[in-house]
């Protein structure tokens, strides 16, 4: 109540005030003085030199937070297509900001040069065909030089002329896995109904099938037992609520066997579960420069996007199907920290980081660049966290961190060396 009054009074003394300078406003206009309506010659042209000011103000700042941001914090493109990108952006930047110039300039002089004069009538004319194809013909011009270039970029991005190796990127909430496909470069197939603790993936082998299958006929046996030994007769001596419980995670346990059975085990031959046993599982991904990879995207539960930024890629992960992009790293990780864009960037984020870290009486860190997979679609309370580091390397050194991993049948990993080139089609 006590808020209701104090709004009320504040709308009464807002309506009192208006209504004052209104009647102030007739009574001025009563007695022949100035009104609200009538600008004196100085008044005029004082607004129209801070038009002048203002437009020298506003480009100025342009300016600066284009030196000081415009490339976005991204620093070169580090993979083959991105620098197409880049060139896209680049003369799109040099069409539009000459145009933006030009048309703004052209704006806040016009309005110095014709500042209200009384004594002057305004040109009227209802048509002119000269300035109807002048702004038809120059706009349609321009906008068929970006089309037809973006056309080409798109086309060239997403019909690459090989399809390289071939990379799977799960994503659920909050986090990424990758598969790599193995020697064979051919991922194995995966189904939503094997995904345990130990196979996130749902990859399907003969070993997870028949692990999918001891793991459920073994809580299907701990159920029953548990039911048999609480029944006397045809009576159960649990609560009614808990036997119903037990009866309907029975059932749900059978149908899953089921649909295994029906589905996996008997809908694909035995050969195609050997595709997956040398895919190799990572909670990071390792590139090797100059090296094109095919990455196919699926999603565990909702929408994600897989960005990354640094290499000018981004696609859709959508759930119930598989979405890929195709991409060639150009620079190592190492080279990319030798830039002098990195250095600088880095140094900054650095000074605040540690700045923190202080504060908080923690000791200094220093963070280096890396190239990084994020999600760019925001899924959740924790989409922020949703990140992956991707390290660009030599062959050498990627042989060696692959060599320490282990392929989903539980093999050491040997290094297959350079894929053979599949040419899309």
């Amino acid at each position: 109540m006590e808020k209701l009054l104090i709004f009320l009074v504040i709308a009464i003394v807002a309506i009192a005030i208006v209504q004052l300078v209104r009647v102030y406003e007739l009574a001025s206009k009563m007695k022949g003085g100035k009104v609200e309506e009538t600008i004196t010659k100085s008044e005029n042209k004082l607004n129209g030199n801070l038009f002048i000011v203002f437009m020298i103000a506003f480009f100025g700042s342009i300016i600066w937070m284009m030196i000081e941001y415009g490339n976005g914090g991204l620093g070169e493109a580090a993979s083959v297509h991105g620098l197409k990108i880049d060139s896209l952006l680049t003369l799109n930047w040099w069409i539009i900001l000459p145009v933006f110039f030009l048309t703004n300039t052209i704006l806040f002089v016009f309005i110095r040069m014709y500042l209200h004069d009384p004594n002057r009538k305004a040109l009227y004319f209802s048509h002119s065909n000269k300035l109807e194809l002048l702004w038809t013909i120059v706009p349609s011009l321009v906008l068929a030089v970006i089309v037809i270039t973006g056309l080409k970029t798109w086309i060239d991005i997403m019909n690459p002329d090989e399809k390289g190796t071939i990379i799977e990127v799960y994503g659920e909430q909050f986090k990424w896995t990758a598969r790599y496909a193995g020697e064979d470069n051919k991922l194995g197939r995966a189904d939503y109904k094997l995904i345990t603790g130990e196979n996130p993936l749902g990859v399907i082998t003969q070993g997870f099938i028949e692990g999918a299958y001891a793991s459920i006929d073994k809580k299907i046996s701990n159920i029953e037992t548990k039911l048999g030994e609480n029944k006397v007769g045809n009576e159960y001596t649990l609560p009614d609520d808990k036997v119903k419980e037990m009866t309907d995670k029975l059932e749900s346990l059978k149908r899953q066997r089921y649909r295994i059975e029906g589905g996996i085990d008997k809908g694909i031959e035995t050969s195609v579960f050997k595709m997956a046993e040398n895919d190799i599982v990572v909670q990071e991904l390792h590139l090797i420069k100059d090296q094109t990879y095919t990455f196919q995207f699926r999603s565990k539960d909702i929408i994600h996007s897989a960005w990354f930024p640094y290499f000018r890629a981004q696609m859709n992960v959508v759930p119930g199907m598989i979405t890929n992009f195709t991409f060639t790293p150009n620079k190592t990780t190492k080279e990319a920290r030798l830039e002098d864009f990195v250095i600088d960037h880095y140094h900054k984020i650095n000074e605040i980081h540690n700045e923190r870290r202080r504060s908080l009486g923690e000791e200094d860190e220093i963070v280096d660049f890396n190239f990084v997979l994020m999600c760019n679609k925001i899924c959740g309370a924790s989409h922020y966290n949703m990140q992956m580091p991707v390290i660009v390397e030599t062959e050498d050194e990627f042989k060696t961190w692959v060599e320490s991993q282990t392929q989903v049948n539980g093999d050491t990993v040997k290094y297959w060396g350079a894929p053979e080139v599949v040419e899309n089609k």
